[in-house]
């Protein structure tokens, strides 16, 4: 009976922790702006499908997905609220929790922080593997 119990939590947590993070709603990024003022977005769903202009793109795995989640909870309240754009800029949209996050960067005369240079890369390395 001991067996059974301590079976069934190790499935149990060795499931919870293959599924895709519950917060995890998606995420946009791109850049625009220019001559054309052209916008490219790309957007990662829940699921790991990755979109550009809804057409889809490829699909990236759970622990990639989990990688991205870990590196979006990391940002700094200051990075969240980041919003210097430029006539070239990029930019990462998502939820957290209930609160729309849009971070915009593109100034030379306002670096973006470390964290969303990192995050932005990762996201990067989802569409150019």
């Amino acid at each position: 009976m001991k067996l059974l119990i301590y079976t069934s939590i190790f499935i149990l947590l060795n499931a919870s922790n293959c599924s895709t993070p519950q917060d995890f709603k998606g995420i946009k990024f791109g850049e625009g702006g220019g001559f054309t003022g052209a916008v490219t977005t790309y957007e990662v769903k829940a699921n790991g499908d990755i979109f550009k202009a809804e057409k889809k793109i490829n699909t990236i795995s759970k622990s990639e997905i989990k990688s991205i989640q870990n590196k979006l909870d990391k940002l700094s309240n200051e990075s969240l609220k980041f919003n210097h754009p430029f006539n070239i800029y990029y930019f990462i949209e998502t939820e957290k929790g209930n609160e729309k996050i849009n971070i915009v960067w593109g100034n030379p005369a306002y670096p973006e922080a470390s964290d969303i240079k990192e995050l932005y890369n990762e996201l990067q390395k989802t569409i150019n593997p």
